[in-house]
This record gives structure tokens, C-alpha cells and sequence, in this order.
């Protein structure tokens, strides 16, 4: 072991040397032993051709002590590092290439069945060269044979969609899709786009800003203002970037773009 690089309730992340190949790794080490949720993320990631977006499993390793590691390519820094440093993400053709790879992952991942339920800056990891790298699939599920998953309770707040945010029993992996249009949005303005202190507040902000049910369509062009005068300044995103930030965030989620439409936007020819 050579450093920690996090620690939690549940348990730390340490970075790592594997002796036989002298690669550095990251291992996950649960106190109380393999939770369902790490059970859940090896099961997930065992199951998952390789893909140049998602972080890749090592396998697991058990201690003297016969603790177990769950060990998994190391990466530096995640994306909600990268973006607190204002100074590194300037260029409008940045916020295209981290959003390309975001959808490639996110693409793969529906392709193969999968909602990942949490995505958030904190889950994106990056790589030299701008390298994505989705990971803690711990809350991810299967689709079921209705493409509907049925357990609630999942995703972080500023990230959440909103049939989340009401409780609804029944969602598909739209909530993904939502996800990352908060997470483009807050690759431009360098803060997450709607911070919620509750559920509830979550909603409210959401609704001041989009347009939600039962707005006629002619709020459309004053939501299209608005959200233009939250991006404004660097990196300049034009009408067509706002375009796809709006498409992912539709309140209806059957509204919603996919990762497969979004990564044949406009807004990527530019």
C-alpha cells in the first residue's frame, strides 16, 4: 500500500503497488467486509466487455488478515477535482471532448443493460489527456425485460432526475441521461446547476429554471434566455450547446435525449 486516497464511513480507498506487475492500482477495502453494493459492483464490472470509459476491474485480493481489497485501476483525479480548478477547463472544445467520452460510457453502458443511477463529477474519473473513466457502480441495475427499474432511493441530489426527486416507482435510464446534462452544465459554469439543501428545494430549482408541466410552449424561448445568462462567459457556448444541455434535461423523461442521439448533436460538428 502505498497512500490513502480516500476514506469513509463504510470504508477507504487505498493507492497500491502490485508487485508482480509493478503497476500502481487503487483497492477498495469495506470495515465490515463485502457489502451488496460492492458485491454488486465486482458482479457489474466482471460482466462488462472493456470500454475505453469505464474503470477497469483488476479482481480481488484477500490480506493476511483476511481482509478483502477490491482492486481496480488507479486514477488520480476525478472530474469534481478537475472542474474546481477553474483555470483548466477554458476552451469550448474541452467541454466537447469530456462530454464525448462521458456519453461514449454512458452509451455503453445502456447498450449493455445497465443504469449507473449515480453519475456525478465525483464518479467520473480522468486520466491523462483528458481520459474518462466511469466508476462506483455500487447503486448501477439491470434492466429489467419492461426497460423499467423499480427501486427508489438512489442518485445524488444535484444529479437527481426529476421522477426521482417525486418518488417514482418506475424509471428507465433517462435518469442517466439527466445526469449528465447537470454535468455538462456544470463543466461550463464550474458549479453544479441546480444545489438543492432538499428534495423538495431540489424540485423548486429545478422548476424556476425548466419547462416544466403545464407551462405553455411559449416559455420556451424565455427558458432558452435564461439558462444563456447562467452559461454566459468561459468557455462561450453557443445556441446549439444550450440546444443538447436542454434536450438531456427535459422534465418529461420520455422527452429525453439518449446517449446514442446526443453523441450525434450538432453541437459535437462545431
Amino acid at each position: 500500500l502505498l497512500s490513502v486516497i480516500s476514506t469513509g464511513s463504510y470504508g477507504r480507498v487505498y493507492e497500491a503497488l502490485d508487485k508482480k506487475t509493478q503497476e500502481v492500482v487503487a483497492m477498495k477495502h469495506e470495515f465490515l467486509g463485502l457489502c451488496n453494493s460492492t458485491m454488486r459492483e465486482i458482479d457489474i464490472l466482471k460482466s462488462l466487455p472493456p470500454h475505453p470509459s469505464v474503470v477497469e476491474f483488476k479482481g480481488v485480493f484477500v490480506d493476511r488478515n483476511n481482509c478483502v481489497f477490491v482492486v481496480m485501476e488507479y486514477v488520480q483525479k476525478d472530474l469534481k477535482a478537475y472542474i474546481a480548478d477553474k483555470y483548466r477547463i477554458t476552451c469550448v472544445w474541452q467541454v466537447q471532448f469530456l462530454m464525448k467520452r462521458i456519453l461514449e460510457g454512458v452509451r455503453f453502458l445502456h447498450e449493455n443493460g445497465l443504469m449507473h443511477r449515480d453519475l456525478k463529477p465525483s464518479n467520473i474519473l480522468i486520466k491523462e489527456r483528458l481520459q474518462v473513466k466511469i466508476c462506483d457502480f455500487g447503486t448501477s441495475r439491470r434492466r429489467s425485460r419492461e426497460g423499467l427499474y423499480t427501486s427508489g432511493g438512489v442518485g445524488s441530489r444535484w444529479y437527481k432526475a426529476p421522477e426521482l426527486l417525486i418518488g417514482s416507482g418506475n424509471y428507465s435510464s433517462a435518469v442517466d441521461m439527466w445526469s449528465v446534462g447537470c454535468i455538462m452544465a456544470e463543466l461550463i459554469i464550474k458549479d453544479a446547476l441546480f444545489k438543492g439543501v432538499s428534495e423538495i428545494d431540489q424540485l423548486w430549482k429545478i422548476n424556476e429554471l425548466l419547462h416544466t408541466p403545464g407551462r405553455p410552449a411559449s416559455y420556451e424561448l424565455g427558458i432558452r434566455f435564461d439558462v444563456a445568462y447562467i452559461f454566459k462567459g468561459a468557455p462561450k457556448i453557443t445556441e446549439c450547446g444550450i440546444d443538447l444541455v436542454l434536450k438531456m434535461l427535459a422534465y418529461d423523461p420520455k422527452d429525453r435525449i439518449t446517449a446514442k442521439e446526443a453523441l450525434n448533436h450538432p453541437w459535437f460538428k462545431q
